[in-house]
């Protein structure tokens, strides 16, 4: 079994998203190299998705949807949570985006939104590929029988930003087994009812628009079969308003790799309701902690991620992100993982190679063995491969600032 398994938490020490710019700043650690901070490759591969984003500055009008895929860095979105933030109180808010209720299928979930529920779901996460059950856009999915479930969602808003919603959109699994789900506001009035036979719209896609943004719905089971209605089964939900501006999407699921998201069954099918201008991949911590970690196959599950989402999303930038340097468990305790230089590599070598660009974490951070600074800077958890709220939160700051780097220097040479 694979070391990627057990990386299943984000460390405890949740810190607000609306920390102040000198609280993230990199500058007051001299082990984090901000003078390579940028987007490598970027003047051509990533001329496409500047453009949008200069056109929607410039008009106040359209969106930009960005697409953030990775493992248990991604999931908690502190890192994607903070890049979020800053993109669109620059560039304007289109919504929080896509979710899944990680708390209903007991794990880890962002701080900007909360869900509960009254019975137990089934639940399974991609990394379980073999298991019962099929996956989809969040790499997670959740099902049960019990026909009175219910899952009560509830948005938080962030500094800056509102995310009540005045469309829901709900990618659960449709057909004659499936019960029917009624959209329930915080009254109790239902607002909407998805049924389960409707695929004229979409085989996985239920939507209702409100009239006025809300704040917390409530999802029920609503039988109107008794002969064959089953069970409901629910792959992501996608939380929208009517504003010009970015909606940043992220997709993380714990002990990721890349080919457990091309090993899930409809994860490039329901990718494309997305429309994805912009795709983030960040992992490879996971293949770096493997027994058997090997370059080329590494390479062969890279490509056929990224070949997967060029097809489902063909207008989509890919950006790939190299993992952070980490330590790996080993008899004589925790240890320097050369592994994780490895797969920086072959990260780079497959983005020079496809004309794709890429941002360096691992060495912005500071290269091999850098996780201990960051540890005794007390940015990162005990573990020396995960962050803290804090660390995550720099990180973000750093791709951030890349990203603009990037993008201010398109709009110079116009």
């Amino acid at each position: 079994m694979k070391f990627s398994i057990f990386l299943l938490s984000i460390c405890a020490g949740i810190v607000a998203v609306g920390q102040t710019t000198d609280s993230l700043s990199y500058r007051q650690y001299p082990f984090i190299k901000g003078e390579l901070n940028r987007i490598e490759n970027d003047s051509i591969a990533m001329r496409f998705f500047y453009k949008k984003m200069y056109e929607l500055q410039d008009s106040k009008k359209g969106r930009v949807d960005i697409v953030h895929i990775g493992d248990s860095h991604i999931q908690a979105d502190h890192f994607s949570g903070l890049i979020r933030q800053k993109i669109q109180l620059r560039f304007g808010n289109a919504g929080r985006g896509l979710i899944f209720p990680y708390r209903v299928a007991k794990s880890n979930e962002p701080v900007s939104y909360k869900t509960s529920t009254n019975v137990v779901w089934e639940s399974k996460r991609n990394v379980f590929y073999e298991k019962p059950l099929p996956i989809g856009v969040s790499g997670f999915t959740i099902e049960t029988a019990d026909s009175a479930a219910e899952i009560n969602l509830m948005v938080k808003d962030q500094p800056g930003l509102g995310y009540a919603f005045t469309k829901f959109t709900l990618f659960q699994e449709k057909g004659l087994r499936n019960y029917d789900i009624t959209v329930c506001d915080e009254y109790n009035c239902e607002r909407a009812r998805f049924r389960s036979i409707d695929t004229s719209a979409s085989n996985f896609i239920s939507q209702v628009k409100f009239d006025k943004p809300v704040r917390q719905i409530i999802l029920r089971n609503k039988v109107t079969d008794t002969l064959h209605q089953k069970t409901t089964r629910i792959y992501g939900m996608m939380l929208e308003n009517d504003s010009a501006g970015v909606l940043y999407n992220m997709i993380g699921v714990n002990g990721a790799e890349y080919r457990h998201y091309t090993k899930s069954k409809y994860f490039i099918q329901q990718l494309s309701y997305l429309n994805a201008d912009l795709v983030i991949l960040s992992m490879g911590t996971n293949e770096g902690f493997a027994a058997d970690f090997d370059r080329v196959e590494f390479y062969h599950h890279i490509d056929t991620l990224v070949t997967g989402i060029q097809k489902a999303c063909p207008n989509a930038t890919i950006l790939l992100t190299t993992p952070a340097d980490s330590f790996r468990r080993t008899r004589k305790g925790r240890v320097k993982n050369p592994d994780m230089q490895e797969a920086r590599v072959t990260i780079i070598n497959y983005c020079l190679q496809h004309n794709l660009p890429y941002w360096d974490l691992y060495e912005i951070m500071g290269g091999y063995g850098s996780m201990m600074k960051w540890f005794t800077a007390q940015l990162s958890a005990k573990d020396k491969v995960h962050f803290n709220a804090k660390g995550y939160q720099i990180q973000g700051n750093l791709f951030y600032q890349a990203l603009m780097g990037g993008y201010e220097k398109y709009v110079r040479g116009k």
